[in-house]
């Protein structure tokens, strides 16, 4: 017989017979439960995280339209600033690359309107016209030459301050 120490390595017992080894189906089935039940909570969190990261991505190619239309607006002189922003329709790639026109590339249109500043709790409202004014940023994004019935348009509102010219 073998001693104590290697008879565990020969999957023997102490009285030398063949230990029962393996599983049962019991077993088997409560261990396919819980990791079907784990991977199943896992590829949720993936669509959940799919879903925050094309948001996330939407939200900066927004903020970067946004950006380069700002400065725009900010080289347009105060005075001429109705006529840039009154019946102008923007046209961007899905990489915030400005277009000419509207073509199959096309993935967001930006439209605009100015509006007279308005600052909540307050009375002073006299000259303000003069040296400040709000433009207000629609970004709305296509596909191809159709905007999705689905497609909300993010509103952005720039403060655009007269920078001397009167």
């Amino acid at each position: 017989m073998l001693p104590t120490a290697f008879a565990s390595f020969a999957g023997l017992n102490r009285n030398g017979r063949r230990k029962k080894s393996g599983f049962s189906l019991v077993e088997v089935a409560l261990a396919l439960g819980v990791l079907s039940t784990s991977m199943l909570g896992m590829l949720s969190l993936t669509v959940v995280g799919l879903n925050s990261l094309r948001d996330a991505m939407s939200q900066q190619v927004h903020t970067e339209i946004v950006q380069q239309v700002t400065t725009e607006l900010q080289m347009t002189g105060f005075n001429k600033l109705d006529s840039y922003v009154t019946g102008k329709t923007l046209y961007f790639s899905s990489e915030a690359t400005r277009q000419d026109e509207r073509d199959s590339g096309t993935r967001f249109v930006v439209t605009m309107d100015r509006q007279q500043p308005v600052f909540p709790n307050s009375a002073v409202t006299g000259n303000m016209n003069q040296s400040l004014t709000t433009v207000r940023i629609f970004v709305t994004p296509t596909v191809g030459q159709t905007v999705p019935p689905e497609a909300k348009s993010s509103c952005y509102v720039v403060f655009v301050p007269n920078s001397g010219e009167l």
